[in-house]
């Protein structure tokens, strides 16, 4: 993924947009271990969802931040095998069912930053952004802020083909292709398409 800033008229409040989102991903991560701490169905989400989360708007904060740069390839880690990943629930909005009126406490304060024009400036300008917190809002049961479409590649303008003889003539003897002529087609190299099978 390579990174983009945003625009320098945006980039004025892209600090205090990722500082509020940091606000409210430590906040929902505080109420995550309080209230899964008392749960044993939850207990094993606790760490993951914390990571999960705090990563998230670390991730915010560098791709709105930081000005491009190339990705690095990763140098193997040598004797460590892959890591065990914990999946965590993939339901609409299982956070706000699991936490109830305190997720959505801090669902309505995501909505109502990914809602200002601030924040939808830096999403339409960089839409990596915006997939970052996508996420986030489906377990908080927030609407997705809305992506620009992709502007695919315009097709190619045909162009025009040079003919055969202007293409190949260099590579083609003075006497021609085979003993023939040059424009001669062998019967057996190229077969007669008009002939019905």
């Amino acid at each position: 993924m390579t990174l983009s800033p945003a625009p320098p008229s945006v980039m004025e409040a892209v600090p205090e947009l990722a500082r509020r989102l940091g606000l409210i991903v430590a906040g929902l991560a505080e109420v995550v271990a309080r209230r899964f701490l008392r749960d044993p169905k939850f207990m094993w989400v606790i760490v993951p969802l914390w990571h999960w989360l705090h990563r998230s708007a670390r991730r915010f904060a560098r791709v709105t931040l930081r000005p491009a740069a190339p990705r690095r390839p990763r140098a193997a880690r040598a004797g460590v095998g892959p890591r065990a990943r914990v999946r965590l629930p993939q339901r609409k909005a299982w956070l706000v069912q699991a936490l109830g009126y305190e997720a959505a406490g801090y669902g309505s304060q995501l909505a109502y930053l990914l809602a200002e024009p601030d924040m939808q400036a830096v999403l339409a300008a960089v839409p990596a952004a915006g997939r970052i917190l996508r996420p986030s809002c489906w377990i908080l049961c927030v609407t997705a802020p809305k992506l620009p479409a992709r502007q695919d590649a315009p097709a190619p303008t045909p162009c025009e083909v040079a003919p055969l003889e202007v293409l190949l003539g260099p590579l083609l003897p003075a006497d021609g292709v085979c003993g023939l002529a040059r424009d001669t087609v062998c019967a057996d190299v190229a077969p007669d398409i008009s002939r019905k099978r």
